[in-house]
């Protein structure tokens, strides 16, 4: 399972990128999460899991609880 992170670095979102990231491996090992490619947007943390995004902060306002990780896997 590919997962990308897009998160922003102006806002030190890192912290919960390392947070989902370590959920995500928890429940499914053999995941490989990758974070910013490229020049992430200001306030973007935005998770995709093979090409489909499921979760945006854009949209929620919020970032992902444990339960809705589960969800997405």
């Amino acid at each position: 399972m590919n997962i990308h992170i897009e998160f922003c670095e102006r806002w030190n979102y890192y912290p919960e990128f390392d947070r989902v990231s370590k959920i995500i491996t928890t429940i499914n090992s053999d995941a490989i999460i990758e974070g910013n490619e490229k020049n992430p947007r200001t306030g973007s943390f935005e998770v995709e899991i093979e090409g489909k995004i499921v979760f945006s902060k854009f949209q929620t306002g919020k970032f992902p609880s444990e339960a809705e990780i589960k969800l997405w896997l």
